[in-house]
């Protein structure tokens, strides 16, 4: 199931229409979704558009992305209050507009990340994956590195524990 709705997704996902903006392609491909998944099913997906030149980027989400600012060395999550893909129809999706500067970075990390379980119950959490983020900009981690340091501390603090989420980390350097 899980292999077919991933495919679905990428169908959806490789027909924008011209013109769109991100909150239009947002919520076409929430009804979409709504329409292909089960009731218990839903996506956590992340939708943006970056002008590299003007060092912009605009996004909508039902994911759970963070950037990193290099002035201030601190992380934030680009927070919108808004539902996962699928869960309902006719919902609204807000977009972030985010002016970018050189050193800054834009991690995007699937819910499997936040949402990761141990032994006890607990989860590794917003603000474990915020830390690691940090940690690993102040450092100096080239985006692979940052992204393979998220994943083995989730692996870390899940042990043997199995999880039931993808765990999926994209990470995006600006450069000067």
């Amino acid at each position: 199931l899980l292999l077919r709705v991933q495919l679905r997704l990428l169908n959806l996902v490789a027909q924008p229409r011209r013109g769109s903006t991100v909150e239009a392609l947002f919520a076409q491909l929430n009804d979409s979704m709504h329409r292909a998944l089960t009731s218990r099913t839903f996506v956590c997906f992340t939708m943006g558009e970056l002008d590299p030149a003007r060092r912009h980027l605009r996004l909508s989400n039902g994911g759970c992305p963070y950037r990193y600012r290099a002035a201030t060395r601190e992380v934030e999550e680009l927070q919108v209050d808004a539902y996962p893909l699928g869960v309902r129809t006719g919902a609204e999706y807000e977009v972030v507009e985010v002016e970018l500067e050189p050193g800054d970075r834009i991690v995007f990390c699937s819910d499997g990340i936040v949402e990761a379980g141990d032994s006890e119950g607990e989860i590794f959490g917003f603000e474990s994956a915020e830390d690691a983020i940090r940690r690993g900009c102040q450092e100096g981690l080239s985006s692979a590195q940052l992204a393979e340091r998220l994943i083995a501390q989730v692996d870390a603090f899940s042990g043997a524990e199995p999880q039931g989420d993808d765990q999926t980390v994209v990470v995006l350097r600006v450069e000067s």
